[in-house]
């Protein structure tokens, strides 16, 4: 074994012992057979469909395809290279490989809820391309397409992260990224997005797929062994760029770094002075403004694209306000950083400070969810009804109100150390957050699923009246939060694992 791998196992050792929960141990358990259960099931779902279903589904696997590609590369990089199995900063006094790293965020993709859903979709894909054949060959060709898109969107992300340690670097990056965000607009607006599906080459390993389905073993062979090329190319440049990234000195340390700060104007309330110091936790913090970003136009983007029907945007909100939930509400107090020792000694009421990071909760998650249900109205074909129109208000209200209650119960509940210094830095272990993911979309996503199913009665009435019971129930929870936020022990908790870890 080389040492990066014996380094990563380490890593993986010492995590699993930080882990002194119990119950998020077999979480981890649980979640990995419960995805390693569902990918089996949807593989086997294609004899239970309609054919003309299937029929659909199979024209629809190059965009499936190529979403997994979009997302493989463009979430390392809200990560700045993805995630870290243990922070850097409590390494210091160990010397890592830069390959370490590399893999480490590799092992660590699969944490990552969108990630796991586009893996289900494509293996439910896969099923599809290949019913009435051989599954294994196609399976094959698919699981080397999903391994080579990972390691190349790692090691994408490894070199910008290199580029934007100097200025001109950032400048170029920035450049770069706006010129394809317009050209993705522009592309889309003059409706030329079939014909850049059609030249987009996930065409062609659906083909490989569908080869390996049907028998045709030598353009089967041909693709699967032009994605474990990119596979080992991506290992390769993929190290090479961590290492190149990591030793490359940056140029923030060679600037002024003081200049003319115009003081904030003082609030009227506390609750508006610390609604401040909330907001601009958020925006300082690199991560998050990262993520943030992203979390505002990609899901708009993505929606735009693909032209989902009304009743699809109905079951949207769910998985949207889960992801804007895991930007920072599973673990809301970390805002406060170091300085939760200092805002605990003030002289204010807590259930005020409670309720600025509710409010800063409920608007990040509910701008989310508005700006994506406003881009994919803007595209979604046919007028829609009154039913439609008040189960999509009453699924982005229900679901909002139900991640915000999750991520607020979390987060009194298993406070952590987060710095959130660097573009790395997460809010929670990795474990934790893939758990959080699986506990706020479960719940969102039922709800949406319930109130697109509401809309077959054709009654506007019936969205609302399904979702005032999901309401309450949260209200109720939010209620017990807040009771427990409330007991000065579990508060100086929550102040001790945020400043001091």
């Amino acid at each position: 074994m080389t040492g990066a791998g014996q380094q990563l196992l380490a890593l993986l050792a010492l995590r699993w012992k930080m882990t002194r929960d119990s119950g998020v141990r077999v979480g981890l358990l649980a979640g990995t057979a419960f995805l390693l259960w569902l990918i089996g099931l949807a593989v086997g779902s294609a004899g239970s469909l309609d054919p003309v279903v299937r029929g659909t589904a199979v024209e629809l696997a190059p965009a499936s395809f190529l979403g997994f590609g979009l997302l493989a590369v463009v979430a390392p990089l809200t990560a700045g290279g993805g995630a870290e199995v243990v922070p850097s900063n409590q390494l210091v006094a160990y010397p890592l490989r830069p390959s370490t790293a590399f893999f480490g965020g590799l092992l660590l993709a699969p944490a990552n809820l969108v990630w796991v859903v586009q893996l289900v979709a494509l293996a439910a894909m896969t099923g599809y391309l290949t019913y009435g054949g051989a599954l294994l060959p196609g399976a094959v060709t698919a699981g080397a397409y999903v391994l080579a898109l990972t390691v190349l969107g790692q090691a994408t992300a490894w070199l910008i992260a290199g580029l934007r340690q100097t200025r001109r670097g950032r400048l170029a990056v920035a450049a770069a990224g706006a010129t394809l965000l317009v050209l993705c607009v522009a592309v889309v607006r003059a409706g030329e997005g079939g014909a850049a599906l059609d030249a987009s080459p996930t065409r062609t390993v659906v083909a490989g797929v569908v080869a390996g389905g049907e028998g045709e073993l030598t353009r089967w062979a041909l693709t699967t062994a032009v994605l474990l090329a990119l596979l080992g190319a991506g290992l390769a440049l993929g190290t090479r760029a961590c290492s190149w990234a990591l030793r490359r000195p940056g140029d923030a340390g060679t600037g002024r770094r003081t200049a003319p700060l115009r003081r904030r104007s003082a609030r009227r309330t506390p609750l508006g002075e610390l609604l401040a110091v909330d907001r601009a936790s958020v925006w300082r913090a690199p991560a998050l403004r990262r993520g943030g970003l992203v979390l505002a136009f990609l899901p708009g983007l993505v929606t735009v694209g693909s032209a989902a029907p009304w009743t699809s945007l109905v079951i949207l909100p769910g998985l949207v306000a889960a992801g804007a939930g895991l930007l920072f509400g599973v673990n809301a107090f970390c805002l406060d950083g170091s300085g939760a020792l200092w805002l605990a000694s003030l002289p204010h009421d807590p259930r005020v400070a409670l309720k600025a990071k509710l409010l800063v909760m409920t608007e990040t998650v509910f701008a989310t969810v508005v700006l994506v249900l406003v881009a994919g109205s803007m595209r979604s074909p046919g007028q829609p009804t009154a039913a439609e129109l008040a189960a999509i208000g009453a699924s982005a209200v229900t679901c909002t109100v139900v991640v915000v209650t999750v991520a607020l119960g979390l987060s009194v509940r298993r406070p952590h150390r987060a710095d959130l210094h660097g573009p790395r830095d997460a809010v929670a272990p990795p474990g934790a957050l893939a758990l959080a993911s699986l506990r706020m979309a479960a719940p969102a996503a039922c709800v949406g699923a319930l109130l697109s199913a509401s809309t077959v009665a054709g009654s506007w009435l019936l969205p609302l009246v399904l979702a005032t019971p999901v309401l309450l129930t949260c209200g109720l929870l939010l209620n017990r939060s807040a009771r427990r936020h409330a007991d000065p022990q579990l508060r100086s908790r929550i102040v001790q694992a945020v400043s001091a870890g």
